[in-house]
């Protein structure tokens, strides 16, 4: 037989379903009360949480019949459950309620929250008996400078199983310290769609340096094979503006080669021109002079006076044509 009370509870569990669109499972094995309490006072006016047994929330789930919620009861396995009901979205509650963890060193019996892993660089220990404990837990080190240097990267605990004695002692020992003391969001249902931790564990400064980075991209992409849009159209004209600027300085340079090269041309061709005038006048006034020396010995053998004889020079031959 089922105890009023415990009916009392599975309709408690129901009608909260079916008010918030947000359903959230979490796990607060490990957490000191004190804290809890704190967690629930800091976030009561966002969120309700609500603690009780796992076969009522499964009970409370299955005779659910206007929500579909079977997907969360895997779930409540290897957890202590608390339920969390709300209507923020999944990624502020999660940030939420990050922020009230603090890290502390791993227990033995405790679950790994992710891979656990050695990294390869030297440590702050001294050779001795620890040297043993690495090789027992299949750790490659040897001594360097005096101390002891983690040679290969070992995947010590996997993501899920259980911490044993001597993984605790190591990971303590390295100052390794894996676990979150807190309320851990295990899975959070919104409206239909499930979001894991690994979905909403996620760095907000690298997300938005790979949105500016794909955005940056595209816009190149988009400049590159001028497809228009209303955020590349102002680019385009822009490019668009440079490359002209650029294409009509190439051309003017040309010209102005150009130019240059035909007033050269035209110089030279007015200087062998001049200079053929000037041979050529050079020509005649020889031929002149000469004329004129020729009447000179004539009239010294003949005797013929300058009034006596006219000269035969004519006087246009004197004068020269330009």
């Amino acid at each position: 037989m089922v105890s009023q009370e415990k009916k009392n509870e599975v309709k408690i569990l129901k009608d909260l379903m079916l008010k918030y669109k947000v359903i959230s499972i979490g796990d607060i094995t490990s957490l000191p009360s004190k804290q809890f309490q704190n967690i629930r006072k800091n976030i009561k006016e966002k969120v309700v949480i609500k603690v009780t047994k796992k076969r009522l929330i499964k009970k409370a789930i299955d005779s659910l019949k206007e929500k579909n919620l079977k997907s969360l009861e895997k779930y409540l396995q290897d957890a202590m459950p608390v339920l969390l009901f709300t209507n923020e979205d999944p990624f502020k509650l999660y940030k939420l309620l990050k922020k009230s963890k603090s890290k502390a060193a791993a227990k033995p019996g405790q679950r790994a929250p992710n891979d656990l892993i050695i990294e390869t660089g030297p440590t702050s220990f001294t050779p001795g008996p620890i040297i043993g404990e690495l090789g027992q837990l299949g750790i490659i080190a040897s001594v360097e400078g005096g101390k002891i240097s983690i040679k290969k990267e070992k995947v010590l605990v996997k993501e899920g199983e259980l911490i044993n004695e001597k993984q605790s002692s190591i990971l303590s020992k390295m100052g390794i310290e894996p676990m979150e003391i807190g309320l851990n969001l295990k899975v959070v249902y919104d409206n239909g769609t499930i979001y894991e931790k690994s979905v909403l564990d996620f760095d907000e400064d690298k997300l938005l340096n790979d949105i500016r980075l794909a955005h940056n991209s595209a816009i190149g992409l988009a400049l590159k094979i001028s497809y228009t849009t209303k955020e590349t159209i102002k680019l385009l004209i822009s490019k668009a503006a440079a490359q002209a600027r650029a294409l009509n300085s190439k051309l003017d340079l040309k010209i102005e080669h150009e130019i240059k090269k035909e007033e050269n041309k035209k110089k030279v061709i007015e200087q062998n021109l001049k200079k053929a005038n000037f041979e050529k006048d050079a020509e005649k006034a020889q031929e002149i002079i000469q004329k004129i020396k020729d009447e000179e010995k004539i009239k010294k053998h003949t005797g013929i006076s300058e009034k006596a004889k006219p000269s035969t020079i004519k006087a246009e031959d004197l004068i020269r044509e330009d």
